[in-house]
């Protein structure tokens, strides 16, 4: 009961300081190496409640002097006079990073953990330099993948280039970091989870590594096109190997995931840490954990991501989901040697490639693995639509509609003083989900946001946004738009408001991550099935995204 009442406090104390201002303090530098890397001290202690497994204070590392230096509109130089990648998407503390860099001569390296940091956004927690030299051009592999059931033609692009340093993350607090890397003209970024040994207690922020990878088009290829641009030639397979070319090397990671991830750590709320990539290999993560939270696009999963996920909210935990095209495209994870001439160094055992063919027809493992076949998760020869988990399918692009409140008495719009057709902004975009009636539409669902539009001329649709229970007491929030993570960051070039638009969207956030820290929101806030009231076509209007 003092956590529950600590938090409410919390709650209006975070509202109140919404739209601050971002505040420049001074870096922490750790002590710099050349090489391989030792690390500077890293604030760590036990969570704070609920019994919580030990890992990082929140609110005492936010508390530290933090720096602006994660921000990507700060880089300089363009590619490829500067470009990286890790030989790992995530790591426990203590583990070792392999950078593979293409530049010449001498490179800083910072990591710096993103977080709140009165507004600065990020903290440095251990710096280094290396040398680095020219790199090979990309490598498109075209061989068979014997862990993917001898997938042929994937037309995956690589980088096979040579290991340039590695760097110690030995005392390194548990988030998500970008490391930062300097030549004299240049700046870039490679994104790496420090990820928890387990979210017992706490709530997990989940990064999409996945989706991240899947629109990087490095070296000629995503799974969207090939290097003639047309779908026909798209990549069947993605490799972590090479560097993200949106955001000065950030990736998707800066613009879908951070906003989301800097109001959970500007509340001190006892977080835990991974990405999609580590749901699939160790599941048991979500084991205890008070709540899942995704941010603003969380296309692409993996058949055990998505189970180890439904399994975790039938038990009671909470989840929510700040995009829209979540769960949309089944993934699967392979490639634990990746064929790259001349680099045993790589070969961890770890897989570095994302397959999604798109089309069953084409995965070799249809007929013998059809729940691990990589096309729709809604599609044959194993459909399981996406609103059985969210409440909500995936519907349109490109969408433009507006947030309109439904529900004023629904517990996310407490404080904001809303009142039913209420519009908060039009930052319903690029692309957007909504309620499909049916069987498989949770009975319990609530629509708390409702808005008509064309998805296309002469094409009505319409968008919700959703609030649902279940029978174990878990909460899921779904907001049915991509364009949550940029009304966060006021920069959603749709909204007339942006800063009203701004207050009001962080006040939903800050309210649904403080209720979902506790286990079972559902019990102290049941959702009000309404969805009978609203008009919801039942075709999908725009098909494949």
């Amino acid at each position: 009961m003092r956590f529950a009442r600590a938090l409410a406090l919390l709650v209006v104390a975070a509202a109140a300081t919404a739209c601050s201002s971002p505040s420049t303090q001074a870096r922490a530098h750790g002590p710099a190496t050349s090489g391989s890397a030792t690390s500077s001290a890293g604030a760590q202690g036990p969570g704070a409640t609920l019994g919580a497994q030990p890992g990082v204070d929140v609110a005492a590392e936010n508390r530290l002097a933090g720096t602006t230096a994660a921000t990507p509109s700060h880089a300089r130089g363009a590619a490829p006079g500067l470009q990286a990648f890790a030989d790992r998407v995530s790591v426990r503390p203590g583990e070792t990073v392999g950078l593979y860099v293409d530049t010449r001569g001498p490179v800083t390296i910072e990591a710096l953990r993103t977080g709140w940091y009165g507004g600065a956004g990020a903290r440095e927690v251990w710096h280094g330099t290396a040398t680095a030299s020219p790199q090979p051009k990309a490598f498109i592999d075209d061989a068979p993948i014997p862990d993917a059931g001898g997938l042929r033609h994937t037309r995956t692009a690589m980088a096979p280039w040579r290991l340039t340093t590695t760097v110690d993350t030995a005392g390194w607090p548990e988030g998500a970091y970008l490391l930062r890397l300097d030549t004299a003209r240049a700046t870039r970024f490679v994104p790496l989870t420090v990820r928890s040994a387990s979210a017992r207690g706490r709530l997990l922020l989940v990064q999409s590594a996945m989706t991240w990878q899947a629109y990087n088009d490095w070296g000629g290829g995503s799974l969207y096109d090939g290097e003639d641009k047309q779908f026909g030639d798209r990549s069947l397979a993605v490799s972590f190997d090479r560097p993200y070319t949106t955001a000065a090397g950030a990736g998707r990671f800066a613009y879908q995931d951070l906003p989301v991830l800097r109001v959970a750590e500007r509340l001190g709320l006892p977080l835990a840490y991974a990405t999609d990539y580590d749901l699939d290999l160790d599941p048991g993560l979500l084991d205890g954990a008070t709540g899942v939270v995704t941010g603003g696009h969380a296309e692409y999963w993996t058949a055990r991501a998505r189970d180890a996920v439904t399994a975790a909210v039938s038990r009671g935990a909470n989840l929510a989901v700040f995009g829209a095209n979540t769960a949309y495209w089944r993934a699967r994870l392979a490639g634990r040697t990746t064929g790259l001439p001349a680099q045993p160094d790589r070969r961890d055992g770890r897989p570095r490639l994302v397959v999604v063919t798109k089309d069953a027809r084409l995965d070799p493992l249809t007929a013998t693995d059809p729940g691990g076949t990589t096309a729709r998760f809604r599609d044959s020869p194993s459909p399981r639509p996406e609103q059985q988990l969210t409440g909500m399918q995936y519907d349109c692009f490109p969408a433009r509609a507006s947030w309109v409140v439904t529900d004023p008495g629904w517990f996310g719009y407490a404080g904001l003083g809303l009142h039913a057709g209420h519009d908060l902004g039009a930052f319903v975009l690029p692309e957007a989900d909504r309620v499909y009636p049916g069987p498989a539409t949770p009975r319990s669902l609530q629509v708390v946001a409702y808005d008509r539009y064309a998805c296309r001329p002469g094409t009505l649709t319409a968008h919700t946004g959703v609030y649902f229970t279940n029978a174990a007491g878990a909460g899921v929030f779904a907001t049915g738009t991509m364009g949550w993570a940029c009304a966060l960051a006021g920069s959603c070039e749709t909204v007339t408001d942006r800063q009203a638009t701004k207050r009001a969207v962080e006040r939903i956030t800050v309210n649904v991550l403080a209720a979902f820290a506790l286990p079972r929101a559902g019990a102290a806030h049941a959702s009000q099935p309404n969805a009978g009231r609203f008009w919801l076509p039942t075709r999908v209007t725009t098909g494949a995204a």
